[in-house]
């Protein structure tokens, strides 16, 4: 079921009304919007270039952002999927934590084998997504308190098991290896991030389920209206975020061969900043997994030049914060401008008046 509101926001999106060719001045406004943070990432990759080239064009630069912020990356995609629908998930980084410390311990200290304590730690995940979901979707508990409240409680958790110290121990080669070694040159901790992002992205836009998970965070009454299962949607979205936040810590335990109870709360910030500065590239003011990652990725690279040049240690909180409260303020924007779009196109869909 498609409203008349629906379909004047498409007809904004798409640009004049049928049978106008577009400006020069409305595609370029369109492609700086599609593209705009790409072209700000190119320019930033030659200022540093130039500015520190024997350190900076360095391929093991490139490498070391592609694995180090690949648990980020993840996180910011894990953090997505809920937003899609309309909520937040503030426990991500927080079931991360969890996550890290829970695959670290079942195999240093319950002795599980290597294959087995992943997946022990995603079926966690899947059940603490789970928890969010019921609480938000059938309890009717504020997305933002849940959440909140349960990333507490995984905090404490991983406060309770790891007793307030790192697990450190003895992992298996092959283990440590899946989160150290590299595929022709690329770091496995990056193919990861491209493997999820692939599934994310083919999830949301060619399947029923993400073009309903679109409708219900556009609208939710609507969809309710239409017939989608609002509840379901919302709880399968938690779902898939536990499970992706738990991945997130297994990788971070084969990178780092160790667990800490302090890991979680620093990942957050970077993932929520990549989450809404990814909505302002290739699908403007809309979430999406591809944006999510460039906009990680963007991040990482000027952290990281900056770095190179001497930055102090705190400028990655500075340009992080920075970060998102621009990210917030293109959304508002984004979402006003085809809000005014959409009310013109409404406007031009009216019958003129009897006897004009």
């Amino acid at each position: 079921m498609t409203t008349s509101r629906e379909t004047a926001e498409k007809r904004a999106e798409s640009g004049p009304a049928a049978g106008a060719p577009p400006s020069s001045r409305d595609l370029l406004a369109r492609m700086g919007a599609r593209y705009g943070l790409l072209a700000v990432w190119a320019l930033l990759i030659v200022v540093f270039a130039v500015l520190n080239a024997d350190v900076f064009l360095r391929p093991l630069t490139a490498q070391t952002i592609a694995s180090t912020k690949a648990v980020v990356a993840i996180l910011a995609l894990a953090a997505l999927v809920p937003l899609v629908v309309g909520q937040f998930d503030l426990s991500v980084a927080s079931q991360f934590g969890l996550a890290q410390a829970l695959c670290a311990g079942l195999i240093v200290k319950q002795d599980l084998p290597a294959w087995l304590a992943p997946l022990i730690v995603l079926a966690v995940g899947a059940v603490f997504g789970l928890a969010n979901g019921v609480l938000v979707a059938v309890v009717r508990i504020n997305a933002f308190v849940t959440t909140l409240a349960t990333g507490t409680l995984a905090v404490g958790l991983t406060q309770w098991y790891t007793g307030g110290g790192q697990i450190i121990g003895a992992f298996p080669g092959s283990f440590t290896g899946a989160g150290r070694s590299s595929a022709a040159g690329v770091p496995l901790p990056f193919v990861y991030v491209i493997v999820i992002v692939l599934a994310l992205w083919a999830l949301l836009e060619y399947t029923r389920w993400g073009r309903r998970a679109f409708a219900v965070g556009g609208n939710e009454r609507a969809s309710l209206l239409s017939g989608i299962n609002v509840r379901r949607m919302t709880i399968t979205s938690f779902v898939i975020a536990g499970v992706i936040a738990g991945f997130a810590g297994v990788l971070q335990v084969t990178i780092l061969g160790a667990a800490s109870p302090e890991v979680g709360a620093q990942f957050l910030l970077p993932a929520f900043a990549g989450v809404f500065l990814g909505a302002a590239v290739l699908r403007p003011g809309r979430f999406n997994a591809w944006g999510t990652v460039i906009a990680v990725y963007f991040l990482a690279t000027g952290i990281t030049g900056l770095q190179q040049l001497g930055a102090p240690f705190y400028i990655e909180q500075f340009f992080n914060g920075c970060a998102l409260l621009l990210a917030v303020a293109i959304a508002q924007f984004s979402a006003q401008r085809r809000r005014r779009a959409a009310a013109a196109g409404r406007a031009r869909e009216r019958p003129a008046p009897a006897g004009a």
